[in-house]
């Protein structure tokens, strides 16, 4: 499970805006999945961490962020219904 807390992530460490590497993206999508408590945002059924989608609330392409307060743990179902085309 993770290792570090929010406030130890750097702005130059993670980049917040754009695509990220998935050497940085995993340990953000853990720390995301341990905050909601392994719990779906939208359905609030748990799911399992290899099962469970982190979903960004604002698109990336439509000016979202990879910041922590714009992602949200998503079961497959709930995400599928998100990006029925994904």
């Amino acid at each position: 499970m993770a290792t570090f807390t929010i406030n130890e992530i750097s702005d130059l460490r993670f980049p917040w805006f754009g695509r990220m590497s998935l050497d940085l993206w995993r340990p953000l999508k853990q720390w995301v999945y341990e905050r909601d408590k392994g719990i779906c945002q939208y359905c609030q059924e748990p799911t399992e961490y290899h099962k469970t989608h982190c979903h960004h609330v604002l698109e990336l392409s439509e000016s979202g962020s990879n910041h922590p307060s714009n992602l949200k743990t998503a079961c497959h179902g709930c995400h599928k219904v998100k990006h029925p085309f994904m």
